[in-house]
């Protein structure tokens, strides 16, 4: 097994150039998108043992991809380009919200007896951990966990890689589902958004200037300490919860409205493989072991959360007469956060529109998941004590 974090990282950066290469090469590839590709060779090459499960450097590539990826994302993106789609996104993003709330009181009800046998009366707390995750994304899983002080360490290495392994079929419809039935979905008029003053992916092909990829790159790593400063120093002590890719996040967007950072070539594609790299890290901690075997009920729990948010973001969308991009949009806001909504635009052309609404609204999932999730696991303690009694 290779275990020396330099070696692991040129394994990471090998899975992601063998993913390119077949989306080059292959149409079902293409169809299947880089970002599915990565997860899948990730998630194979770990639990086959070429590279471990669990390992220090994972966490660090996501500490540093992620942010660093938003802002050079982010330095492209014009808040004019989005005003007109605020409202839509934000109902989409409640709609979705509906769709997980749903889901985790169907689950908990249908399954509790299950459940109980691995939580006993506490069995209404693992609620809380899979509304916040489908409202903030990982973040508020781990923080209700702990909030709601389940414990147990083997069955939150199960809870985890289960939640981890959904996203294979959540990234499979988020792709598929909007290419295959999007003439499904007529938009209203009073849905409609304007086309952007400017794409967020130039026309031209980028020319990479060394200057201008060094000022995107310091720019980026500023952003990335003075947030975090920010965060420990003043915000930390009085709102602990708060997250500092929320400050990383606004930061950029205010970096992005000068002229001279939001015209710099080639902060998209670097961005872009940045984010390949985080992808590949996510899937090599994929233990499918711990998720397929150790907690089945959990597996079950989990499909009936991710059911039911598809059926309610997309019928309710499709009855009020929404984009089917929107839609999806705000259905990965609500689970994966800025990282695969940034991804989506990317991946998918005419979605550059739906990029900036859908890390707001994201960031929005990470303050109301936890608030949320505690809401809702308490819930079903009244529903299942209820139950219980009668």
């Amino acid at each position: 097994m290779i275990t020396q974090p330099l070696a692991i990282v040129a394994v990471l950066f090998g899975i992601i150039l063998v993913a390119l290469k077949l989306v080059d090469r292959f149409k079902w590839a293409e169809k299947m998108s880089p970002v599915v590709l990565v997860l899948f060779l990730a998630a194979v090459a770990s639990n086959t043992g070429i590279i471990p499960t669990d390992a220090p450097v994972y966490g660090s590539i996501a500490g540093l991809a992620v942010p660093f990826a938003v802002c050079l994302v982010l330095f492209k993106v014009n808040l004019a380009d989005i005003l007109g789609a605020g409202k839509a996104m934000a109902i989409a993003f409640g709609i979705a919200a509906l769709g997980t709330v749903v889901g985790v009181v169907v689950a908990s009800v249908v399954l509790d007896p299950w459940i109980q046998g691995i939580l006993g009366e506490n069995s209404w707390k693992i609620a809380g951990p899979y509304t916040g995750t489908y409202i903030g994304g990982s973040l508020n899983f781990f923080a209700l966990w702990e909030g709601l002080e389940l414990g147990d360490p083997d069955l939150f290495a199960a809870a985890n890689a289960v939640d981890n392994i959904t996203i294979f079929p959540l990234m499979a419809t988020w792709l598929l589902l909007p290419s295959m039935f999007g003439d499904r979905f007529p938009v209203a008029d009073r849905w409609s958004s304007p086309a952007p003053t400017k794409d967020l992916e130039e026309e031209k092909t980028p020319s990479f200037i060394p200057t201008q990829i060094a000022t995107l790159s310091f720019a980026a790593l500023l952003i990335m300490a003075l947030s975090t400063w920010i965060n420990t120093t003043l915000i930390a002590p009085h709102f602990p919860q708060v997250p500092t890719i929320l400050i990383v996040t606004t930061l950029a967007l205010v970096f992005g409205q000068f002229r001279f950072i939001n015209e710099l070539e080639g902060g998209w594609e670097l961005g872009h493989l940045t984010f390949y790299l985080f992808f590949a890290a996510v899937g090599a901690l994929i233990n499918m072991y711990s998720a397929i075997i150790l907690s089945p009920v959990l597996f079950v729990y989990v499909t009936i959360v991710m059911l039911a948010h598809f059926v309610v973001i997309y019928g309710g969308g499709r009855l009020l007469k929404m984009d089917v991009r929107l839609l999806t949009m705000a259905s990965a806001a609500a689970k994966a956060g800025p990282a695969v909504v940034i991804a989506l635009a990317q991946t998918n052309k005419g979605w550059k529109q739906f990029a900036l609404p859908g890390v707001l609204v994201s960031l929005l999932g990470y303050a109301l998941g936890n608030y949320v999730g505690f809401a809702v696991a308490y819930l079903m303690r009244a529903i299942l004590q209820g139950v219980g009694t009668t």
